[in-house]
């Protein structure tokens, strides 16, 4: 039976109506309807900021049950629904909130699961969630069996109110009070409503100092036989620094203290796309994060805990936490829904971190201690001019995963997507007539090659990880350009890479695991076999410089998980044994990277965009390889351009003389909203200046 109850309308809406007189203040949730507040008085200020915090807590757990509906059947089949119970309608989220969402509650639970691993037999683990909201973790880690030799107690904590709706929820769902047991009569601690042999919840203004420790120690919080896993999901980071780290330290002076918090980072700086939309989307929503601007990165965030009582500290982004999956459930995760939004999902992960600390000895949630990916990189001795262009253009630029390129003196864009598929073409500096057959259907992340005055495009896809087949070929006509459908690849390509090599076309890579082949488009085509070990990437580029070929990044080829390939092969072609040698000349993890462009320069190979390991930020979003020295090196953009929030991921380039327009792109930022890319461009300068 669903008791669930839709929270945002039962519960926010009752507390604003209950201290909102005037219409002063607009309250706005992820998905929620709006509601209008008073803000009369400092007092009234308080309640009003605590209650759209509450909003976002709402819209969260709405995001979790879609997770939990589409997720748990396949990875997780033996758990029950228990956001049921609390969230009465159940959209369908996107499939990169879906999986935001999925590893956000599955690190946390990773990290439990550790800590209560290693303690003794016997021992009491309070586990004591701060800002629950309306997440049923207690439930889900009561229920699970191979707990059921442990000493568990779940401790629910936040604003008095919610609590009480959040009791009365717990008390019409039997099956819940069925996993709880009978409440405790007369405990006589102020706050707390429900307390029974295994659970608790307690309305807490926590900072309130004496009645927090009051109300734990009423739970055995300082006995040397219980450890308590203090854990803060996004809950902490309303509060101001002065108001959040009296919590941490005084949770740090508990016996067997261990705190776990997942809340946001920004590593590159406020300018950074991501970031700029995250922190805007909490402004809008009168919950601004407060924490994130004074630790903005892990290491930020690291110390800070070990200046406010906690010895040993680690932690991960969400990405590093991803890659601690075990390899069959990723895989399970691969099969819930279709999904290639890798750009995105790293964007995001690389903005959350899930932190570690305690002073129990000999207890690690991570294996090693955090490091930085790799040091700062040289600046080029080459002078690069970023500039964010102002063009009026004849088409609109919001598009990503689309194709530029140059005939002639003619400059083109075609497909890639905004809200849907396109399959319109248009000239970026003049308007030019494209003849356009009707069986020309949108796609995204087709690759384009220019040959004889003329542009293949060549696969892409229209949904989700399925590569199409077509070849199609602009060229001019008495009017303009038309295209023209050319013959079909042997199977459907989708993040390949494709480069001009003679008179025919090389072609590498894709979701698949495809390898090399040649395209010829008026002979015959046909497959390369690798003459050493077989490399499969996706997302990598083919670059000719000079006359060599040379291929870089790209993800190495798994359903169910992602490493980027930290090498710069060169390749050597041998048609007359059709047989492709790939010969390792330089390896840093700044070459990990995907959905990247490049193009090249004298002796150099530059990359621009993409997504790693690392967030990149101003200093290696752009980098320079030169081959000779076989030496990385930054093209650092400039404050003035960097504070436009450029994105480059998405993007297309076109090459001039001495400059390269960044043309499009964007992405969509977790459940913040999209952002997108106008032209930026990059100009070359040829000589080396002196320093």
């Amino acid at each position: 039976m669903d008791n669930g109850i839709d929270v945002f309308a039962s519960v926010t809406q009752k507390q604003f109506g209950k201290h909102g007189k005037k219409q002063n203040v607009l309250a706005k949730g992820e998905k929620g309807d709006s509601v209008k507040v008073s803000k009369n008085d400092k007092k009234t200020k308080k309640i009003v900021h605590d209650l759209f915090v509450q909003g976002t807590n709402d819209s969260s757990i709405v995001s979790k049950r879609s997770v939990e509906i589409l997720y748990n059947p396949i990875v997780e089949p033996e758990s029950k629904p228990y956001f049921q119970h609390f969230v009465k309608k159940s959209p369908r989220r996107s499939p990169v909130i879906n999986r935001g969402y999925w590893i956000r509650m599955k690190s946390i639970r990773m990290a439990i699961e550790k800590i209560i691993e290693a303690q003794p037999i016997g021992q009491r683990i309070n586990i004591i969630n701060l800002g629950c909201g309306y997440d049923p973790l207690p439930f889900q880690l009561l229920d699970d069996q191979k707990f059921k030799d442990r000493k568990l107690y779940c401790i629910d904590v936040d604003f008095p109110e919610l609590i009480r709706y959040k009791s009365q929820m717990i008390n019409m769902a039997p099956e819940l009070k069925d996993l709880i047991g009978e409440n405790i009569e007369n405990h006589g601690i102020p706050g707390i409503i429900i307390k029974t042999e295994n659970y608790g919840t307690m309305g807490c203004d926590l900072t309130n100092k004496e009645l927090y420790c009051q109300q734990l120690e009423s739970f055995t919080a300082n006995s040397s036989a219980t450890t308590n896993i203090f854990i803060a999901e996004v809950s902490l980071a309303y509060m101001t620094p002065e108001t959040a780290n009296p919590i941490i330290n005084t949770s740090s002076e508990f016996s067997n203290s261990h705190f776990l918090i997942l809340e946001q980072l920004m590593p590159s700086g406020e300018h950074h796309p991501f970031a700029k939309r995250m922190i805007n989307h909490f402004k809008k929503m009168e919950a601004p994060l407060q924490c994130v601007h004074t630790y903005p990165t892990i290491l930020d965030q690291i110390d800070r805990f070990k200046k406010l009582g906690f010895q040993n500290v680690n932690a991960r982004n969400l990405i590093g936490c991803w890659d601690l999956v075990p390899n069959e459930i990723k895989k399970k995760v691969h099969e819930v829904e279709a999904f290639d939004e890798w750009e995105e999902f790293i964007f995001f992960g690389q903005h959350y971190i899930n932190l570690h600390a305690t002073n129990q000895e000999g207890v690690e949630v991570y294996s090693t201690p955090y490091a930085e990916l790799y040091k700062p990189l040289p600046v080029s001795i080459f002078e690069y001019n970023w500039k964010t262009e102002k063009t009026e253009l004849p088409t609109e630029l919001e598009r990503k995963f689309h194709n530029c390129f140059s005939i002639k003196h003619d400059r083109l864009i075609t497909c890639g997507s905004n809200q849907s598929r396109l399959s319109d073409t248009h000239g970026l500096n003049k308007d030019i007539q494209i003849t356009t057959p009707k069986e020309f259907k949108g796609r995204v992340s087709a690759k384009s090659v220019k040959m004889n005055n003329a542009v293949y495009l060549i696969g892409g896809r229209r949904i989700p990880g399925i590569g199409i087949d077509e070849v199609w070929k602009l060229s001019e006509n008495s009017n303009g350009y038309e295209w023209n459908v050319q013959k079909s690849l042997d199977s459907g390509l989708v993040k390949h890479s494709c480069v001009k090599f003679g008179d025919d076309i090389l072609i590498y890579g894709g979701s698949n695991g495809e390898g090399f082949q040649i395209y010829s488009p008026n002979g015959l085509s046909y497959q390369l076999q690798f003459s050493d070990e077989n490399v499969l990437l996706e997302g990598s580029e083919i670059i000719k410089l000079d006359d060599k070929y040379y291929l870089i990044g790209g993800k190495i080829f798994d359903n169910g998980s992602f490493t980027f390939n930290d090498k710069l092969y060169e390749i050597t072609v041998d048609l007359d044994n059709k047989k492709v040698l790939l010969t390792v000349i330089m390896v840093h993890p700044v070459l990990a990277r995907y959905g990247f462009k490049s193009f090249t320069k004298n002796d150099n190979i530059i990359i621009i965009g993409g997504v790693g390991m690392k967030l990149y930020d101003q200093f290696d979003t752009a980098i320079e390889i030169n081959i000779p020295t076989k030496t990385i090196s930054s093209i650092t953009i400039d404050d003035e351009c960097w504070a436009t929030s450029p994105v480059f991921v998405g993007s297309s380039t076109i090459e001039t003389d001495n400059n390269v327009w960044v043309v499009g792109g964007g992405a969509v930022c977790y459940g913040f909203g999209s952002v997108w890319n106008g032209i930026v461009s990059l100009g070359l300068e040829t000589e080396a200046q002196t320093i």
